[in-house]
Order: C-alpha cells, then sequence, then structure tokens
C-alpha cells in the first residue's frame, strides 16, 4: 500500500485549508503540517490535475509524470509535512529532468519557510 499518497477528501482539504504554497512555473505545491491522526513516518503528496490542463488524456499524462517525481518528495521532503502538487498547463511539455530540478529546488525552499 503507497502510504506516501494523500488521496481523501479531509487530508487535501486539511491542506488547502492550513497550509501555505509556493508557485512554480510548471505547478504549485501546497504544503501543511500532517494532522495529528496521521502517524506515518515519510512526506505525503497528493496530486491534482484540474481541467485547465486540459482533456482526460493530458491530465491523466500530469498524474503519471508527478507520480515518477516520488523519489524526490521522500528524500527532499520534511517527515512532518503534507504536500500537494496541483499541476498548471506547463508541466505536459517541459523537459522531466527540469521539472525534478524545479521540484528538489521548491522543497528546498520550503525547507527553509518554517
Amino acid at each position: 500500500m503507497n502510504t506516501y499518497l494523500i488521496k481523501k477528501k479531509e487530508d487535501f482539504a486539511h491542506v488547502f485549508r492550513n497550509g501555505s504554497f509556493l508557485n512554480n512555473k510548471s505547478f504549485t505545491i501546497n504544503f501543511a503540517k500532517k494532522s495529528r491522526f496521521v502517524c506515518t513516518n515519510s512526506p505525503r503528496f497528493g496530486i491534482v490535475a484540474s481541467k485547465k490542463v486540459g482533456n482526460a488524456v493530458q491530465r491523466n499524462f500530469a498524474k503519471r509524470r508527478t507520480k515518477a517525481l516520488k523519489n524526490i518528495f521522500l528524500n527532499c521532503g520534511k517527515n512532518e509535512l503534507d504536500y500537494i502538487l496541483v499541476a498548471k498547463k506547463n508541466l505536459l511539455n517541459e523537459n522531466f529532468k527540469i521539472l525534478s530540478s524545479q521540484l528538489e529546488q521548491t522543497l528546498n525552499k520550503i525547507k527553509y519557510h518554517e
């Protein structure tokens, strides 16, 4: 079972309600401290791709690309935080190496943000 994925509506709502965000060219990352009911020792992340990204095929492609970045979340993310990555249309056309470096830089900014 993937304990690093956020799937419940309540967890998404908690991050959007209580957290902060950082914008990037290809995505926005919302982050918040985990609720007290969550007992995982690794950072968790969720993925959102709205209809602004494109049709269903493009949204699924954006989600697959984001799921492929999970190792960066697990290595660079803080263990006490939940992250939600909101995809933008630029994510579809960006080079994967550039995406991974953007994500790593953004997660490092979040580490020093708090």
